[in-house]
């Protein structure tokens, strides 16, 4: 197995790790966030959240600009190049994030007799969290763009151990304006923890000669990510306009898995600066067509065992723990359709974007947007309520696969070999579906718990030959248990 091999490998693990980690912390940080802010004042943080979100497309695409030249360059082996980027990046989003910090600094000062004092203050903090929020988000950044994902990983989980330490000990106590010293808190201990990893020198330009090229590579990227915003999100807002809010609450348990799996595989993050990286060297596709054609096929073969847990486990889980949320559960199992292809697709659309045809990726994104949408009102106006929804999602995540593996594909293949790489894809999945139909039809216990337990197993067995099969072609799996091997006899 190549060092390069290797290296996406132990990355994907440790990122993947992180991130569950993060997950599992977070949970209790959320609850306990909720119970002592109580809904108006989550509320109102939630809306600073969507301002603070929103005030990041001031940069203009300049940061998703820097995640693509600065690997790119290093390919070259232009590091000049590579760090004039990186400089001009954080003196361009600096003083973007401070623009945004003044509008919201007047703001405050404007409305401080219209709103509550608790929402004043928060615009006044928020004028300064803005800032260092971006100084943070874009130090993670470099972290990607230079494969230092060990110091990504640890910082994943130092922010979520952190962020659980302060809710506990100030939001408890101050309410909401505890919150407001909590993240301020969080951000500086942030910065301060990945410098202190990895200690990159940042320096303040205002040369910004090459700013209009930056821009011209990032603001494409940042347009994909708007539209993929709205693309996983029309299901509920359709939901929200149509049915109503508790059905929208029933749906999104769905959503909870869906995030669970999201984040099962890094392999998204992780090998977006080695596509660049390897681009970057002779501008060659032959160079990066493995990035499109490899990862899809791993998680082909390893996704469905994961999903198929979640069918037959889901109904009774939610029964136990969230028995209000029961009527969500057909939506979560139809959904696994949309999170197969949807985790199959990342691949492709990071071959395009780093070959930089992101018309195409537009037209996919537009394409599905109108299909949701059209269809989302039809199936409701139908009655058939979430669960109409999520089939349409379902479809709908197909045709974006299929779109962005035909337009990334056909650089390096002919219109044969794409067919059979989208059937070779395709085919483990059917088959794990053959495998829970069957099971669900046949297998009949007196006991919910022990069925689930007995078709969890058979399950299982016969998925192996699907693991054998990729690990033989990969040797993937037998790397994850060896850098696994090897931290257990670390500790």
């Amino acid at each position: 197995m190549s060092e390069t091999k290797k290296s996406i490998i132990k990355a994907t693990f440790e990122l993947t790790f992180a991130r569950y980690c993060s997950q599992a912390i977070g949970f209790f940080t959320s609850i306990g966030m909720r119970r002592f802010l109580g809904p108006f004042y989550t509320g109102v943080w939630s809306i600073f959240k969507i301002i603070s979100d929103y005030s990041s497309y001031l940069s203009m695409g300049v940061t998703e600009g820097a995640g693509y030249e600065i690997p790119f360059n290093l390919g070259q082996d232009n590091r000049v190049k590579a760090e004039r980027v990186k400089d001009l990046a954080f003196s361009f989003i600096f003083l973007s994030s401070l623009a945004a910090s003044l509008i919201l600094l007047v703001s405050a000062i404007v409305l401080r007799h219209r709103y509550p004092a608790e929402v004043v203050a928060g615009l006044f903090i928020l004028s300064v969290y803005i800032i260092l929020d971006r100084l943070c988000g874009y130090y993670m950044l470099l972290l990607r763009a230079r494969n230092n994902f060990n110091a990504l990983s640890k910082s994943i989980i130092f922010d979520a151990a952190i962020n659980l330490i302060l809710v506990l000990l100030l939001v408890r106590n101050y309410k909401i304006y505890g919150l407001y010293l909590a993240i301020m808190v969080i951000s500086v201990l942030n910065i301060i923890f990945m410098h202190m990893l990895v200690r990159y020198k940042i320096n303040f330009s205002l040369n910004f000669s090459g700013l209009p090229a930056l821009i011209k590579v990032g603001f494409p990227i940042t347009v994909i990510g708007f539209l993929d915003g709205i693309l996983v999100s029309i299901d509920r807002i359709m939901i929200t306009k149509m049915i109503g809010v508790i059905f929208v609450g029933y749906y999104s348990i769905s959503i909870m898995a869906k995030n669970y799996i999201a984040k099962l595989s890094s392999f998204g993050t992780v090998l977006y600066p080695y596509i660049l990286k390897d681009y970057g060297k002779r501008q060659d596709m032959e160079d990066i067509k493995k990035y499109a054609i490899i990862p899809p096929k791993v998680n082909a073969y390893i996704l469905p065992l994961l999903l198929g847990l979640i069918f037959f486990i889901a109904p009774v889980f939610i029964k136990l723990v969230l028995p209000k949320f029961i009527p969500g559960v057909l939506a979560i199992q139809i959904l696994l359709i949309d999170m197969f292809f949807r985790s199959c697709s990342p691949q492709a659309a990071h071959f395009l974007v780093v070959i930089k045809q992101y018309r195409k990726i537009v037209i996919t994104m537009a394409i599905c947007i109108v299909l949701s949408t059209v269809g989302d009102y039809i199936v409701i106006k139908k009655g058939f309520g979430i669960y109409g929804v999520a089939w349409v999602t379902s479809v709908s995540s197909l045709i974006y696969f299929l779109l962005l593996q035909i337009f990334s594909l056909r650089y390096f293949m002919k219109l044969k070999a794409i067919t059979l790489f989208i059937l070779e894809i395709i085919a483990p999945f059917i088959y794990s579906l053959a495998i829970i139909f069957l099971l669900e039809f046949y297998v009949k216990v007196y006991s919910a718990y022990a069925e689930v337990i007995i078709k969890s197993v058979l399950f299982i067995g016969a998925m192996l030959p699907l693991l054998v099969y990729i690990n033989r072609k990969t040797n993937v799996i037998h790397h994850v248990l060896n850098i696994y091997k090897k931290r257990s006899d670390e500790k």
